[in-house]
């Protein structure tokens, strides 16, 4: 029993939530499992957006999982971050003498296996725990399930809509827009830094500033204002000070950084960069973001791109848009994927057509029917809701794979941007909000 692993004391934990098994915490207070939320091979939780009652309290948030309560603070989760979402620790064996402790300051409820009356099972390979729509694909039926999909994912599309139509009665239609595809750029992880160098870099200032030189020597003055506002320069980080004066592409960037009024910079601590893939680090999507400023800068941003919904049908009925979020890799960042980090095995895109197909569904779609709304252009608006119901799907995400599995589908019966936002709809607006009771799976829509 010493010997149990961590995976092990994970698998019990599903057997137990899956069995309906009454739990109770080591100060006993009931915990009963609304929703197990999602196995996550992420940073952070084992198990992430879990749906909890805790004393009789609904709780929402993440679980952690360790053999012995002790390893939260060996594993020094207690001075990150990153763990400041969890609401239960899940452990075997009851073993520290102090409460476990979040970063943030608050104190986390514990289970012990162990003292729930359970039979510790080891054998591996056994399904996750599930709610009650699990597989409902096969007794719903594929086409009514498709249905649901896509009356879910046009609500997803609505509710962006209106978010960007409430941002639109207050912020210029450009900074909108390009505040969104700059969070999505982002990705999960750093998306609020991203929105942070938005809000502190206008769209305005840096179109005036690119429209005023050529193109080269704005490309070199928009990359040195957007990776220095992100405190991602060379002469910013330690671990790359010294580039500064030895890398032609670095002097360039410095040079023009030190001759620009700039705003106060991000510290690069504000980044989170563990395990993310060099192709998606934030000073590549940066630079992708300045070429793509400069790819409109003749118009301007918000007319270049509401002009590619506009004409993105073909002549065969095929979809175009994304084309115009591509941005291939050139020059330095060819192999570099941050200031003097090489890679010889990147991406040969800035903003491939993956993360370009995800800003067009999620960002510019939405935002333009909300401008049409706003400024009475019921024409765009219709034509971008039409984009997106028949625009193909994508790479398929973490919160897809899991809600498709746990529906019982293919691969094949989610093939459209609007099913996959579908699945991530009722993934967030019912699974995490433990309202299994009205979900329009388990209803027929």
């Amino acid at each position: 029993m010493n010997k149990l692993t961590e995976m092990e004391v994970t698998e019990l934990w599903r057997q137990v939530t899956m069995g309906g098994t009454s739990l109770a915490t080591v100060d006993e207070q009931m915990v009963e499992v609304v929703y197990p939320g999602r196995s996550s091979d992420e940073p952070g939780a084992d198990f992430k957006d879990a749906v909890l009652s805790i004393g009789g309290r609904l709780t929402m948030g993440d679980i952690e999982v360790h053999v012995r309560s002790s390893d939260w603070c060996t594993h020094r989760h207690h001075r990150n971050k990153t763990y400041n979402g969890i609401v239960l620790h899940v452990v075997m064996w009851h073993d520290a003498k102090k409460v476990t402790r979040l970063e943030k300051g608050d104190s986390v409820p514990v289970i012990s296996l162990n003292n729930q009356g359970t039979t510790v099972v080891t054998q591996r390979g056994t399904s996750p725990s599930l709610p009650c729509c699990v597989g409902s694909a096969s007794s719903v039926g594929g086409e009514k399930i498709a249905a649901v999909l896509d009356r879910a994912g046009e609500a997803r599309f609505r509710e962006k809509q209106s978010v960007f139509r409430r941002e639109l009665e207050s912020t210029d239609a450009g900074q909108c827009l390009y505040r969104g595809i700059m969070g999505a750029l982002g990705y999960s992880r750093n998306i609020v830094p991203f929105e942070i160098v938005a809000e502190k870099l206008p769209l305005a200032i840096l179109e005036s500033l690119a429209q005023e030189i050529q193109e080269e020597s704005a490309l070199a003055r928009l990359e040195a204002l957007l990776l220095g506002t992100a405190g991602l320069l060379p002469s910013q980080r330690v671990d790359t000070l010294h580039l500064s004066c030895n890398e032609v592409w670095a002097q360039t960037v410095e040079r023009k950084w030190r001759a620009i009024q700039h705003p106060p910079a991000l510290s690069p601590t504000d980044w989170r960069l563990f395990r993310v893939r060099p192709a998606n680090f934030p000073a590549r999507r940066l630079a992708g973001m300045a070429r793509l400023l400069c790819q409109y800068r003749a118009g301007g941003l918000l007319v270049g791109l509401l002009e590619q919904v506009e004409e993105s049908f073909t002549d065969d009925g095929g979809l175009e848009l994304e084309v115009g979020l591509i941005v291939p890799a050139e020059g330095y960042w060819v192999d570099h994927y941050a200031p003097g980090k090489q890679c010889q095995k990147l991406d040969r895109f800035l903003i491939g057509q993956s993360r370009a197909k995800e800003i067009m569904v999620n960002v510019l779609l939405p935002f333009t029917a909300a401008y049409g709304e706003r400024f009475s252009r019921s024409g765009i608006g219709e034509r971008a809701l039409a984009l997106y119901c028949n625009s193909t799907s994508a790479d398929e995400n973490t919160i897809e794979r899991h809600m498709r599995v746990q529906l019982g589908l293919k691969r094949s019966q989610v093939k459209s941007m609007r099913r996959q936002q579908g699945l991530l709809h009722l993934y967030k607006r019912f699974c995490t909000e433990g309202r299994c009771g009205e979900c329009l799976v388990l209803n027929n829509g």
